[in-house]
């Protein structure tokens, strides 16, 4: 499930050592803060999302 949701939000590049790894607790955020970034152009705040 997991290299699903990475692969449809990010991309097929992102299936890499490099870029993605399993439990990585601040993973989620990134990817929503990302895919924010290329929808309206800026950044939101990382608590916009999720909390740890």
């Amino acid at each position: 499930k997991n290299l699903v949701l990475v692969q449809e939000t990010a991309g097929e590049d992102w299936l890499t050592p490099d870029w993605f790894r399993l439990g990585a607790s601040s993973l989620l955020n990134d990817l929503l803060m990302q895919r924010e970034k290329l929808a309206t152009g800026r950044y939101a705040g990382p608590d916009y999302f999720t909390l740890d």
